[in-house]
Order: structure tokens, then C-alpha cells, then sequence
């Protein structure tokens, strides 16, 4: 695994053991909720990417939720520092600059 990805899986592990702690809530769909919320798209891609390449290192609980957040579809930007739809010219939108 590279380092973002080892990064991703621990963070993802974290996330879900946490929810799996709490009670009144399923702790995969309390996670994709998280990660759909919270995440960039693009660590988003990156981890589904992971799981669907095997997921080797995450939990049964990180595992389903990074499976929901496939099947549920992309997240929206948060801000417009995520938002990289292309401009009406063609060229990729930013904040930066």
C-alpha cells in the first residue's frame, strides 16, 4: 500500500470503530455518512478505488460503509476549494489564484 492509502485505511478504521462504539445508530451507515459528508472526493475515489481492488486492512464496519459510499453515489463539494467541475471555457474551477 502507498501512504495515502495506508492513511486512508487507518483514518477509515478509526471513523468506523468509533461509530461502533456508540449505540442507536448502525455504526457502516453512521461511517459513510461521515465520509460522504467530510471527505474529499477525491479521498473518497481513492478509498473506493482500495476496496474494490480488495480493501485488504479495513474492518467489516469500514469496508460496508466505503461499500455505501460506492453504491450511494459522489458526494458534493464542501466548499469551493473541492468543487472541480470544469468552467463554461473548458478549464478546471478552483479558489486558488
Amino acid at each position: 500500500m502507498s501512504g495515502t492509502i495506508d492513511k486512508l485505511v487507518r483514518m477509515t478504521n478509526q471513523i468506523a470503530t468509533e461509530f461502533g462504539n456508540q449505540r442507536d445508530a448502525d455504526p457502516a451507515t453512521a461511517t459513510w455518512d461521515h465520509l460522504w459528508h467530510f471527505w474529499d472526493p477525491r479521498m473518497c475515489a481513492q478509498i473506493i478505488a482500495y476496496v474494490d481492488q480488495g480493501g485488504a486492512g479495513l474492518n467489516d464496519i469500514a469496508r460496508r460503509a466505503v461499500t455505501m459510499l460506492r453504491d450511494k453515489g459522489e458526494a458534493p463539494s464542501q466548499t469551493p476549494a473541492t468543487d472541480f467541475k470544469a468552467n463554461a471555457d473548458g478549464a478546471p474551477a478552483s479558489d486558488a489564484g
